[in-house]
């Protein structure tokens, strides 16, 4: 065996037990730990653990569940399990008391079959989340014995009534909550908005639900005609940086820096995504821009204001967003524009 082999077989190794295994089980272990710690010093107490991992458009949707599992169970103390990039969404909520960081998958699917909380409720689906490493799917026994999956569960309604459900929790249609520091909103006091502003959002993790960027660059001219500048939020832009009117907030903001820029918007527009849950937290108009996507051909994952009357779902259910003509979809922006320059 040469040695470059040799030493791509020891990284091989390393990276599939010591960090996709036993790195993972200790942080089980040390969280483990912490339940009982936190038992034993407060013995009359039940501990309650929570598992949404992922993704941050989902964790916003389930912030409702977060208050009802405090009503449900008032004497109690409650874990929530969270990947790091999401942490903050947890970390900020008054109505979780300590939050778990998911090293990676097999953490989550050790703590399904081995946790010591009292009440366990995992919201997450079943044949979503797979370890690659040892092939292992995150399981839901209770979602899988109920019938939802990831194929279908759009069937059984919108994020949070599908969260409630495979996790066996009472059905709530509210409006979820992000909640925002003075700190970051004096970050946001720094940055010298313009005064009149359209929060936009472009980019999705799945492309046929993104809109085409030459639509978004017609679109960010014709607002800047009306008077409008538009601001961009998300990770990254794939738009033309010198539009005139056009700011480029992508990755500059932490998650809930980037919900009050949305709050602040006049309204705010985006595709299927994280930061439209944002909005829908924060409680800014939206007008959304959909289509077909995968197994379903007409779904709606927002609960509250936004699947009621603070938002306006622009869509053709028999093709992708990626699809939608510019026209149509300008025609709802500018007659939304317009009603509300009249009221």
């Amino acid at each position: 065996m040469g040695i470059q082999r040799f030493i791509d077989l020891w990284k091989h190794r390393y990276e599939k037990y010591i960090v996709q295994q036993y790195i993972p089980m200790w942080r089980f272990a040390q969280s483990n730990l912490l339940v009982r710690w936190v038992k034993l010093t407060n013995p009359n107490k039940q501990m309650i653990g929570v598992l949404l991992a992922e993704h941050f458009g989902d964790i916003v949707a389930a912030e409702p569940l977060s208050r009802l599992i405090k009503q449900k169970h008032p004497d109690s103390k409650v874990f929530w399990i969270v990947r790091k990039p999401f942490r903050e969404l947890i970390d900020s909520n008054p109505y979780i008391d300590y939050t778990i960081e998911e090293t990676n998958l097999f953490q989550s699917i050790v703590t399904t079959k081995h946790h010591n909380f009292d009440v366990f409720y995992n919201l997450h689906m079943p044949e979503l989340r797979l370890h690659i490493p040892t092939l292992t799917f995150l399981t839901n026994p209770y979602a899988e014995k109920i019938g939802i999956h990831v194929k279908n569960y759009f069937q059984f309604g919108n994020l949070l009534e599908v969260f409630a459900k495979v996790s066996g929790l009472p059905l709530s249609q509210e409006t979820p909550k992000v909640y925002i520091s003075k700190e970051d909103e004096s970050k946001i006091d720094q940055q010298d908005l313009p005064q009149k502003f359209v929060a936009i959002h472009c980019h999705s993790n799945f492309s046929p639900k993104d809109w085409q960027t030459y639509h978004w660059e017609n679109l960010i001219q014709r607002l800047y005609a009306l008077g409008f500048h538009v601001v961009e939020v998300g990770l990254k832009s794939s738009l033309n940086q010198s539009l005139p009117g056009y700011i480029n907030c992508c990755g500059k903001f932490s998650l809930l820096q980037t919900a009050e820029i949305i709050r602040r918007a006049q309204f705010f527009m985006g595709v299927d995504s994280g930061p439209a849950h944002l909005a829908n937290a924060v409680g800014t108009y939206g007008l959304l821009l959909f289509g077909k996507f995968v197994h379903f051909d007409k779904y709606l994952p927002y609960s509250g204001g936004y699947a009621t009357n603070n938002a306006l779902i622009i869509t053709d259910e028999q093709k992708p967003c990626s699809e939608l003509p510019f026209e149509i979809v300008w025609d709802v922006v500018e007659k939304h524009i317009q009603g509300t320059s009249k009221s």
